[in-house]
């Protein structure tokens, strides 16, 4: 059994892509994730005619939305999967009702990007630098795209700040641990500050509350079931303990009490 997160790396080679969509399109609905994203696109202080560019994109989802910020302008999507950037540009067509020039999709590597430099006003990209190798080359990367004075943004979660509210919080800190091993970097949140630093003039930095008050969006995000059955097949949590933790999740869910909470930064930076 794999974690969610290794989906999240080989997108053209998991078997569990409708997952990865059904994951992603939850988090669009929910608005703790739009409030923070909201607040990623008004970082990047666009004019008009600007030229953007939306690095790991995935389903494309914030590419229209972008549109709406340069209606003159131009907004390029990049993403390594195949299978993404292929939905992505059926997304775009979707929400704007027609293909629109303007707005295109391309394959490529997150680490290399293949276009020229100083091309874009602006670039972003959202909870991706979690997954990728090489988060530092990613963000000189986007740097190296901009123009000068150009803006960066970050949002990228902590996973030490997830918490599993539950009656069994010896089991709830397993099934976190486990799911946070998932990530080749689950501190990247807290660290995007300092990264950034390195390279631009870090123009922003604020921290925002994923706060979750349904067991089945959590369980879809958060993949909660399959990580305390990881957890018994590791020896971390017997199967009685496992079972009785979902449960104990379940009666909360019941009683409106159940929660899981993430924090995802949002940092910003400008091109020296």
């Amino acid at each position: 059994m794999t974690f969610l997160a290794d989906a999240f790396r080989q997108v053209d080679t998991s078997s569990d892509l409708a997952k990865l969509e059904i994951c992603l399109s939850l988090m669009e609905r929910l608005p703790d994730f739009l409030a923070y994203k909201n607040m990623s696109y008004d970082l990047l202080a666009l004019d008009p005619d600007g030229k953007v560019a939306d690095v790991a994109c995935g389903l494309g989802f914030d590419l229209p939305r972008l549109k709406q910020l340069v209606p003159t302008g131009e907004v390029t999507g990049f993403d390594l999967s195949e299978n993404f950037v292929k939905a992505a540009q059926s997304n775009v067509v979707d929400v704007l009702g027609t293909e629109d020039p303007s707005v295109t999709v391309r394959q490529g590597d997150i680490h290399a990007l293949g276009c020229e430099p100083d091309l874009f006003d602006a670039a972003r990209i959202d909870r991706s630098l979690q997954h990728i190798p090489d988060p530092a080359a990613a963000i000189a990367g986007m740097a190296r795209i901009v123009r000068p004075r150009g803006i960066v943004c970050a949002a990228e979660p902590d996973w030490s700040s997830f918490v599993i509210g539950s009656d069994m919080p010896a089991a709830s800190r397993q099934v976190e641990a486990a799911f946070r091993r998932g990530f080749r970097n689950p501190l990247i949140g807290q660290q995007l500050p300092a990264m950034f630093g390195t390279q631009l003039s870090v123009t922003h930095h604020s921290a925002h509350p994923i706060l979750l008050r349904s067991l089945s969006d959590a369980e879809i995000i958060f993949d909660i079931t399959h990580t305390a059955e990881r957890c018994v097949e590791s020896g971390d949590m017997s199967a009685t303990e496992s079972r009785s933790f979902l449960d104990n999740l379940r009666k909360a869910e019941e009683t409106g009490t159940f929660f899981a909470l993430l924090i995802i930064h949002v940092v910003s930076g400008r091109k020296h």
